[in-house]
């Protein structure tokens, strides 16, 4: 059955709290209610499909999923979209971080699996990742340099982790001497992610709405940071998070309750109050 609308929300700071949880059995009897009312439930995030597999474990097949940025789109359990980046595009982001500083570590992910190049634990007990991401993480293959793995898999996005101060200066360097065709995006937490010049949030929720026969004005979604700029402008309506960044809340429809005060959740359940 073709869907009313599309809700679709960013994962961190945004929909999770600030510990990286959520209150599940709120958003179970949510999800029941949005199919009721012939609404689709979506996360547009910067993580890979996998990680929010892992978040929503059995309630991840009743949610479609817009991953890595946009470059990976999936809509009742099956792909309908992805961006691949080349494996030479891939050789050159690793050649821009690695010389700069060789305590960068290096995410590579593919629809399925993560490669990464350094020491992961390191990377915790230095403050340069956040603890929980570690569990995330670890699931993932560890190589020496991306040559080890560049013909065995399909690639979607490469992320750097960097310490936090140095995020903005390296996306602007980056960003200034490489064409328009790839681009750094801001991913939180020290991430830096490399995506193509054209793939956005934005980008996977229209091959979404195509998908549905639905057009923007069926769009609702919600975020907190740069990388959701494109969708926010994008969608029929949009809502920023109090603890947004202020470039986000400058094009929001409308300002919602906090990540840690669940005003994702609760902003939903006004919407289907008025259905």
């Amino acid at each position: 059955m073709r869907p009313r609308k599309i809700i679709a929300s960013d994962m961190d700071m945004t929909f999770l709290k600030s510990d990286g949880s959520y209150n599940q059995e709120r958003f179970t009897k949510l999800l029941d209610r949005l199919d009721e009312a012939q609404i689709r439930f979506a996360v547009a995030s910067g993580r890979s499909y996998w990680m929010v597999e892992d978040i929503f474990q059995n309630l991840s097949a009743r949610i479609d999923c817009i991953a890595e940025n946009g470059a990976y789109v999936r809509a009742q359990g099956q792909e309908i979209a992805k961006q691949l980046l080349t494996v030479q595009q891939i050789r050159d982001f690793e050649e821009f971080f690695l010389s700069r500083s060789k305590n960068y570590f290096i995410l590579i992910s593919s629809a399925k699996q993560m490669y990464y190049i350094g020491d992961l634990q390191e990377q915790a007990n230095q403050g340069l990742m956040p603890a929980d991401w570690v569990k995330l993480f670890s699931p993932g293959i560890k190589v020496v340099s991306f040559d080890q793995v560049a013909n065995q898999d399909e690639f979607i996005k490469v992320t750097a982790m960097v310490p936090e101060a140095e995020v903005d200066s390296l996306i602007a360097e980056y960003n200034q001497s490489h064409g328009d065709d790839l681009r750094a995006v801001q991913g939180g937490h020290g991430a830096i992610d490399f995506v193509h010049g054209d793939c956005h949030k934005a980008w996977g929720l229209e091959q979404l709405l195509q998908h549905y026969h639905l057009n923007k004005d069926d769009l609702i979604v919600f975020g907190d940071n740069l990388n959701d700029l494109e969708m926010m402008q994008a969608a029929g309506t949009s809502y920023a998070v109090a603890n947004a960044k202020e470039p986000i809340k400058a094009v929001a429809t409308k300002m919602v309750p906090s990540n840690d005060d669940e005003g994702v959740l609760a902003t939903i359940e006004g919407i289907l109050a008025e259905i």
